[in-house]
């Protein structure tokens, strides 16, 4: 835009010193004088700079032109065929013009000194010059015919006989002056003629002989130019008439005659002799004539080849100022600014482009507005997507045909134990590490899809297998995606291992609460008969028969009180355990246990470096859970040569972990998953619901209970508490 305003700046400069050039010469076309003189050759000098200046000026525009082609600025191509084509129809037909009239020109100034148009005018001045001479000769004649007449005339009668012979030979004015240069005598056909002054330079001459001057003077009635002829003539007294006389008039005197040129000939003489001059000097400047029309055709030539290139370059930027809005604001679209507006300007078909654009950018802002919207819309959905796969603890995996995995979350990756973080890609069978674990399930998958019938379907079904030593029981369900997705299926998988645990627990519970309920109400009937039959019948019997009544009811006895030991283990699993929670020093609790084991015979170790350490516990049900602990190793280490029981207690940032470990002999590994179920136990009198109590009572503290076998012998048994600090 700054170089088109530079542009036009500059073209009106040319433009207004190409005028005034133009001017100046034509003005010097029409005076020969300044042709001839110091201010054409400056002229002439200021013209060919100003050429120079234009041809420059061209060159310069055409050379940026060219560098804007090569860098393939937006429009400079479109610049450069205007500038073309307007310089070749300025061109051609003004350099024809141009040649034609340098050459006609040229031609018409040669026959403008033409030799017969020469003679004519020389032949014209020779014929006024002629005629001026025959004037001369007849003013001559007269003058001297007067002079002749007063010099033998005295002096009182000569004023007459000058104004007689001044009539008589028609002549204008006559004056008498003495040598001096004063008046004598005067006589003139005017009445108000002014004696005029000789020069003493025309009296020293006069003196000498007659001369004739021509003169030119202002009729003062007309207004014209007048060719005057004043003849001098010496005027000599006679010596014989005059030998007597001593006044001036006796001296030499000098007779002037002033003769004015008929008009009609003096105009035709004085034209011929101007036309004559002008001539003369148009000869002189013959070459100069052409110089100046061949520059000044030059002028308006490169005046119209600038003004064409100057025009094409406005139109060419009127033209690619829009083309080259339109690539910078496509540029700007290329890179996401759907913003951009492009100033309208004209109804012509540009501006209609240009009204088509910026509707189409608002359109596509629109729209990507729109998109960007429903774009957050769907990101903000898939964000939440994620967040539900990622906190879910079902586990979900999308998989395709050939078993790749598409998508799957976190739980999935921990459920099924896959190899790398990343497993998007690969198959199934390869991401999983334990391959051998959870081989029903990948057969299962892979005859589900293998089959195009069941394919279509949604299908669940349960799975138990062993892992890390522990037992797992999951739900698989798999069901393909919508048909827009078609060849990708979900696995939906759910442990149910803590939840199968649990209804165990439950049905249990119910179990033992029915079977206490229904146990309990006939023992104390049974023990009751029991002593009262041995109280009432054992002195009437003989010793042998009161013997053998006495170990029945004491058997009875003991029994019913077995039942009630069983009974009240029953009532005391089936009912959720009262917690009282008061600050317990959990350190004295378990020396407290352990002293009550210490002359067993097992070697109690016990390991615990602070002097206290607090929680919020049920004292009683804490040691419950202890002695019962205490009570299995004590099974377990009966038979072994050096029993140990090994005993910590550390305290972590939120936590206190209490780990008890013996050398027995362990727990048999087909039962270790279900330890904690009622009436899963290893010994011979055992009723399996201890640890089964332990853990309930574990979990009402909020704690955890993890029971393993050691890696040679043993049990390691690791009870952690929430810590109150």
């Amino acid at each position: 835009m700054a170089g088109g305003i530079k542009l036009k700046y500059i073209i009106t400069t040319v433009a207004i010193i190409g005028i005034a050039l133009l001017i100046l010469l034509a003005k010097s076309l029409s005076n020969t004088d300044l042709i001839s003189s110091d201010t054409f050759r400056f002229l002439v000098m200021l013209s060919v700079f100003f050429v120079f200046s234009l041809i420059v000026l061209i060159a310069i525009q055409v050379f940026r032109l060219l560098q804007s082609v090569k860098k393939e600025i937006i429009g400079s191509r479109l610049t450069l065929r205007l500038v073309m084509s307007f310089g070749l129809m300025v061109l051609i037909p003004v350099s024809i013009v141009y040649l034609v009239s340098v050459n006609f020109l040229t031609k018409s100034i040669e026959s403008w000194f033409d030799v017969r148009v020469e003679t004519a005018l020389e032949g014209g001045l020779t014929l006024g010059q002629k005629t001026v001479d025959i004037l001369v000769d007849d003013i001559k004649l007269k003058g001297k015919s007067i002079a002749y007449s007063l010099s033998n005339t005295l002096p009182e009668k000569r004023q007459r006989l000058l104004i007689d012979m001044r009539e008589k030979f028609g002549i204008q004015d006559a004056i008498l002056f003495n040598k001096n240069g004063s008046i004598n005598l005067i006589s003139s056909s005017k009445e108000d003629l002014i004696p005029p002054l000789i020069d003493s330079d025309d009296i020293a001459k006069a003196s000498k002989d007659f001369f004739i001057k021509i003169e030119f003077s202002d009729n003062n009635k007309t207004g014209d130019k007048e060719i005057m002829l004043k003849a001098f003539i010496p005027v000599e007294s006679s010596k014989a008439k005059l030998k007597n006389v001593l006044d001036v008039s006796s001296q030499q005197q000098i007779l002037m005659l002033t003769q004015p040129i008929p008009p009609s000939i003096s105009n035709i003489a004085v034209s011929v002799e101007s036309v004559y001059e002008e001539y003369q000097q148009l000869t002189y400047s013959r070459n100069s004539l052409k110089i100046i029309y061949t520059l000044t055709l030059t002028l308006v030539l490169l005046l119209a080849i600038l003004t064409s290139v100057a025009i094409s370059f406005i139109l060419s930027r009127k033209f690619s100022r829009p083309l080259a809005m339109l690539a910078d604001a496509t540029k700007e679209i290329a890179k996401g600014n759907y913003k951009k507006f492009i100033p309208e300007s004209g109804k012509d078909e540009l501006g209609l482009l240009v009204k088509s654009f910026n509707s189409m950018t608002s359109q596509l802002d629109s729209a990507t507005q729109n998109a960007k919207k429903n774009r957050n819309s769907l990101e903000e959905a898939r964000s939440f997507l994620e967040i539900i796969l990622t906190n879910l603890v079902t586990a979900v995996v999308v998989i395709d045909n050939s078993k790749k995995i598409r998508l799957y979350n976190k739980s999935a990756s921990k459920m099924l134990n896959f190899k790398s973080s990343n497993a998007k890609g690969k198959l199934i069978t390869d991401a999983i590490k334990n391959q051998k674990a959870y081989e029903g399930l990948l057969n299962f998958v892979e005859a589900y899809l293998e089959n195009p019938k069941k394919n279509k379907k949604q299908i669940s079904t349960e799975f138990k297998f062993q892992l890390n030593k522990q037992e797992k029981i999951i739900i698989l369900q798999i069901s393909p995606l919508a048909e827009k997705v078609e060849g990708s299926y979900v696995l939906v998988i759910d442990d149910i291992t803590m939840v199968t645990k649990a209804q165990r627990q439950i049905a249990w519970g119910e179990v033992a609460r029915r079977l206490a309920h229904e146990i309990k109400n006939p023992l104390t009937p049974i023990q009751l008969i029991a002593e009262r039959i041995q109280h009432k019948f054992s002195k009437k019997l003989n010793k042998e028969d009161a013997c053998i009544l006495d170990n029945s009811t004491t058997t009875i006895v003991k029994q019913v009180n077995a039942l009630k030991v069983m009974v009240n283990e029953f009532s005391e699993y089936s009912r959720t355990p009262r917690i009282q929670k008061n600050k317990l020093n959990i350190k004295l609790l378990l020396e407290e246990v352990v002293d009550l084991y210490t002359n067993k015979s097992f070697l109690i170790n016990l390991k615990i470096k602070k002097d206290s350490i607090y929680i919020e516990a049920d004292e009683n049900k804490l040691r419950q859970v202890l002695i019962n602990i205490f009570d299995n190793s004590k099974d377990a280490l009966k038979k072994i040569k050096k029993p140990e029981v090994i005993v910590s207690l550390t305290q972590q940032k939120d936590k206190v972990v209490i780990i008890i470990q013996d050398n027995g002999i362990g727990i048999p590994q087909d039962i270790i998953n279900r330890i904690y179920e009622p009436y899963v136990t290893s010994k011979d009198n055992g009723t399996g619901l201890g640890l089964a109590i332990v853990n309930k009572i574990i979990e009402e503290h909020n704690g955890t209970i993890k029971i393993e076998n050691r890696i040679k012998d043993g049990v390691k048994i690791t009870i952690m508490l929430p810590n109150k600090k």
